[in-house]
């Protein structure tokens, strides 16, 4: 009898501790349920991104010559120069570059001894790696005949690629209800000037500014790509600087630069960014540091608008393959020049600034941003650099400080704004 009742409330408990357990269970995942709709319908980061349009812009693609002997030497495909930096690469709407040269295994070379002509594969390549829209408008595009431009266009379109620069119309792109134009014009080779009946590209010419502006009126955004300037130097010359004004008075919003094969000067006209030129991005000329460098140029878009602008550089190693790439910095127009900034926005950025860096660096110093204006002050405890400081209350200089090194002072030194501060400008020295 005992027995009995000992089996009796023995499974009289498992039944109450299945039922409590399912009971449980039911409720958190009805829980977990709820919460994670509620994230992913309501959440305002997730919505803010969805609503940001992110462009990323690079200079010169050259993917032949020593670029496809590597390439093969390695036993690899035409993704290799890309797989570094793959993720990134996908994470933008639409990934812009300046086509050096047809992309065909048809025509027959036209153009001088440096003459470029990519393998049918790299169209297929670009497309893997998200670089979804091309500029034709240069002075390698008819390398090797109207053939294999003709060629160029239907490998392009075999793989989604967009392009623009073969036309006076411009390339519109319509997302989030916001339209994107892009025209693309070369300062190079005008007797392969588009006209009617004949294929060619934009070049710039007398009617420049009535083509932008025309091409304004159809959309929210302009942008404009020129291939220009002189090979290698690192600053724009007084005929880019000319044009660029001229295409930012007729209504473009932003200018890119390419064919100089390096990094150029960046400058701000009526609060519209020019990048001169961002340099090689994959090219096989390794025989200086520069030419190994390339720019980008985050542009994000949001009600219409431009709402930021950032830069990064990217580094070619000997196998023609992005290795690394730059922090996000930050183009700040300071006494009529453009610095490259890193950010700090956060108490732990704020507190680490540029304590340990060594010079050489790839950037001008660091822009700290705050939430709020107060009197703040700066040290030089374990900064290795001498560092120009300027306070700023939103962006109006309100005072200017030399910090130096703690190599320098041996004790640590401190400065203070002159008054309530939210932005300050460290500018190595």
């Amino acid at each position: 009898m005992k027995n009995r009742f000992i089996y009796f409330f023995l499974t009289l408990g498992g039944i109450f501790i299945i039922f409590l357990i399912n009971f449980l269970n039911e409720n958190f995942n009805e829980a977990k349920s709820y919460n994670y709709v509620g994230i992913e319908k309501y959440d305002p980061i997730k919505y803010d991104e969805k609503q940001n349009i992110k462009l990323l812009f690079f200079g010169d693609i050259m993917m032949t010559r020593s670029v496809e002997r590597k390439i093969n030497d390695l036993n690899k495909k035409f993704i290799f120069p890309f797989l570094n930096i793959l993720n990134y690469l996908k994470s933008f709407d639409y990934v812009i570059a300046n086509l050096e040269g047809p992309i065909s295994d048809k025509g027959i070379k036209v153009g001088s001894i440096y003459s470029f002509r990519m393998k049918p594969e790299v169209s297929e390549a670009l497309s893997k790696a998200n670089i979804n829209i091309v500029n034709l408008a240069n002075n390698h595009i008819f390398d090797y005949s109207k053939i294999a431009f003709e060629d160029t266009l239907k490998n392009l379109e075999k793989n989604n690629i967009k392009y623009f620069g073969n036309s006076y119309e411009p390339l519109i792109i319509e997302k989030e209800g916001i339209k994107i134009g892009f025209l693309g014009f070369s300062d190079f080779l005008k007797h392969l000037e588009v006209k009617e009946n004949k294929i060619g590209v934009a070049v710039v010419n007398n009617n420049l500014s009535e083509i932008i502006k025309k091409a304004k009126e159809k959309v929210d955004i302009l942008i404009v790509s020129f291939h220009w300037g002189e090979e290698y130097k690192k600053i724009a010359n007084e005929r880019q600087r000319k044009i660029a004004k001229i295409a930012i008075d007729s209504g473009a919003d932003l200018i890119i630069g390419h064919h100089p094969h390096v990094i150029q000067n960046i400058e701000k006209y009526k609060d519209k960014f020019i990048f001169y030129s961002l340099g090689n991005f994959i090219f096989d000329q390794n025989f200086s540091k520069e030419t190994m460098i390339g720019g980008g140029v985050e542009v994000h878009i949001k009600n219409k608008r431009i709402e930021n602008i950032y830069f990064r550089k990217f580094y070619l190693n000997d196998n023609f393959q992005i290795e690394n790439m730059s922090e996000r910095l930050i183009p700040y127009e300071m006494a009529n020049r453009i610095y490259l900034f890193r950010e700090a926005k956060n108490p732990e950025e704020w507190q680490n600034g540029l304590m340990f860096v060594k010079k050489p660096v790839d950037y001008d110093g660091m822009i700290f941003i705050f939430p709020d204006k107060q009197i703040r002050s700066f040290w030089n405890k374990n900064t290795f650099v001498d560092l120009e400081v300027y306070w700023l209350d939103d962006d109006k200089i309100i005072g200017k400080d030399y910090l130096p090194s703690i190599l320098k002072t041996k004790d640590i030194f401190t400065i203070k704004s002159p008054g309530p501060t939210n932005k300050v400008l460290e500018i190595i020295k």
